[in-house]
C-alpha cells in the first residue's frame, strides 16, 4: 500500500496491449504515475486505473532530468 491509495500495488506482467483493468474489467486505458528511485534520475512507472483505482506495476522504468527553460 503506498501513493496514497488504501489498497496494495500489485504487480502485472506486459503482454499484449494493455489497457484493460484486471481488478474490475474497465477498458479505457490507465492513468501514468511516476515514482522516483532515491539517488537515481530514474523513476518507477506505474498504472493507475481511472475507475477502480488499482495501481499496477509492471516493472518499466524511465529516465528523469531536468529540462532546460
Amino acid at each position: 500500500m503506498e501513493m496514497g491509495s488504501d489498497k496494495n500495488i500489485e504487480t502485472i506482467s506486459p503482454e499484449g496491449e494493455i489497457y484493460t483493468c484486471p481488478a474490475c474489467g474497465y477498458k479505457d486505458g490507465f492513468h501514468v504515475s511516476f515514482k522516483m528511485i532515491p539517488g537515481t534520475v530514474k523513476a518507477e512507472i506505474y498504472l493507475i486505473c481511472p475507475n477502480c483505482h488499482s495501481r499496477f506495476r509492471l516493472g518499466w522504468q524511465v529516465s528523469l532530468s531536468p529540462t532546460d527553460a
